[in-house]
């Protein structure tokens, strides 16, 4: 038996939308309760954001209901994702930035736009693309979708801070219904430099994907298999698009002041009671740790400073190996966001004055080590990154 959904009917809390009688609706094997809903108060008032008739008269789509069309008006926004946001594949999105378009229009509904009738699944993007352009509209780009499903204040889910449930229709604050629920075609295609150059980008994910990951900016491709939607956008396409997640160097050693040092720890709880004397291991410290061992190096690079570490496309680190106090000594893991630093990962040693080393290999991306004796059995820990993107510190 297939998923249920149900999608009941309430006011929406912008327009106070008044919802008709539901109908029942069968997409691929999912139930879907539904709802039309009318407006309230004044034609083209503030808080309604779809298209009064008198506004596009002269270039009504052929075969799409008007007041199912929704206005997206001219504004700055973000897209992207931050490390740590359920359900993150770093080499899909890149990191939370700020973006402009240009007003556009953009069907309220998976095609065909009405809410009576079950979305149009299964069809190829190009098929898709024909579909739009005879009611004289087009597939909206990954960027315009995305837009249209955060709303004005650029929500993370279509509805807000917290995902839709299934008993929801998931309207965003533009007035668009059913944002992140199904799969749908856009215009756009992951750029050259992405390992799926080419592909159509596919916004939305299918009904077995748990609610906390239906993510506005959710990036996929269509699986084998999968039926996808779409929906179409009205007006001249926006050309801004989203830059593709990078592959720079693994590991690059970095500097980080006392103060810098003692101003992260501080800003959160966990790390907090270290900043108060933390401070960096000597320079010198790294051969120091190298000699307590059989003093081979052993192919990899041993050093005291912070390292700048990119284990996968798309994904940055902040590495610190430290001591609070004469006899904690502790190794850090934190997510560079842009200008922010989220923490990741910590391992603190009580009763360990140091010094600690780290240790890399730039043919070796998916760990660094950490040692207070290079060699030694038992005196070397790591930190590992698990894909999309968990870190974890250990000590075998």
């Amino acid at each position: 038996m297939g998923l249920s959904f149900f999608f009941t009917t309430r006011a929406h809390r912008q327009n106070k939308l008044v919802p008709r009688p539901a109908l029942r609706l069968t997409i691929a094997g999912l139930v879907i309760l539904s709802c039309r809903g009318q407006k309230s108060g004044s034609e083209g008032s503030v808080d309604d954001h779809r298209t009064p008739v008198a506004e596009t008269e002269a270039t009504t789509p052929d075969g799409a209901d008007l007041d199912s069309i929704a206005h997206v008006p001219v504004g700055d926004f973000l897209v992207g994702s931050r490390p740590g946001d359920p359900g993150r594949r770093p080499t899909f999105e890149p990191l939370e930035q700020k973006k402009k378009l240009g007003p556009f229009r953009i069907d309220a509904y998976p095609y065909p736009g009405d809410p009576s009738k079950p979305p149009r699944l299964g069809v190829s993007q190009s098929e898709a693309t024909a579909l739009c352009a005879k009611r004289q509209g087009r597939l909206c780009t990954e960027l315009e979708w995305e837009r249209a499903c955060r709303g004005s204040a650029s929500t993370r889910y279509p509805k807000g801070d917290e995902p839709c449930s299934i008993e929801e229709r998931c309207v965003s604050g533009f007035d668009v219904a059913f944002m992140t629920m199904l799969p749908e075609w856009t215009a756009s295609t992951f750029d050259e430099g992405s390992p799926r150059d080419g592909h159509p980008v596919v916004r939305g994910v299918s009904a077995d994907v748990p609610a906390i990951e239906r993510r506005c900016a959710r990036r996929g491709i269509a699986e084998k298999g999968q039926p996808v939607g779409f929906r179409c956008c009205y007006g001249a396409p926006n050309a801004a698009h989203l830059e593709e997640p990078r592959l720079g160097r693994a590991y690059t050693e970095t500097e980080l002041s006392t103060e810098e040092l003692r101003q992260l720890l501080a800003r959160d709880e966990r790390t907090k009671p270290l900043s108060a004397t933390a401070k960096l291991f000597q320079p010198e410290a790294a051969a120091t740790v190298l000699a307590r061992g059989p003093g081979q190096t052993m192919g990899f690079t041993l050093t005291t400073s912070p390292v700048i570490w990119q284990p996968e496309r798309g994904s940055r680190l902040l590495v610190i190996a430290g001591r609070s106090d004469p006899a904690t000594s502790f190794v850090l893991a934190y997510h560079l966001a842009h200008d922010e630093k989220i923490l990741a990962g910590s391992f603190i040693m009580k009763q360990e004055p140091g010094p600690i080393a780290l240790a890399y290999a730039e043919s070796i991306r998916p760990r660094i080590h950490f040692s207070g004796c290079w060699g030694c059995p038992g005196e070397t820990g790591k930190v590992l990154f698990r894909p999309p993107e968990e870190v974890v510190l250990l000590q075998p």
